[in-house]
């Protein structure tokens, strides 16, 4: 598996003609610490996810009034953000 400055490397190279980012840096994040764009991806990899609470009370909208749905809809962005506050934490 690439490691995650080679690939900074090489999409600064489809960015720039000289390998440096209009900042300076070096490479296209420049001061971006490579670990927080890990663990960014990890996070907007598990929004994406559907859990199992989630898909339930996907499979419950259909059986709610009308004026009930936007609850629903609230308590399963309040679970998705309940499922990333583990991987917010600083280890």
């Amino acid at each position: 598996m690439a490691d995650i400055n080679d690939i900074a490397g090489m999409l600064g190279g489809l960015f720039s003609s000289d390998g440096e980012d209009s900042t300076g840096g070096d490479g296209i994040f420049g001061d971006i610490d490579p670990e927080l764009l890990i663990k960014l991806l990890g996070i907007v990899s598990k929004l994406g996810e559907d859990s199992p609470g989630t898909a339930f009370l996907n499979a419950l909208r259909p059986l709610l009034r009308e004026e009930n749905r936007p609850k629903l809809d609230r308590a399963a962005s309040i679970m998705k953000i309940m499922s990333i506050l583990p991987l917010l934490r600083d280890d």
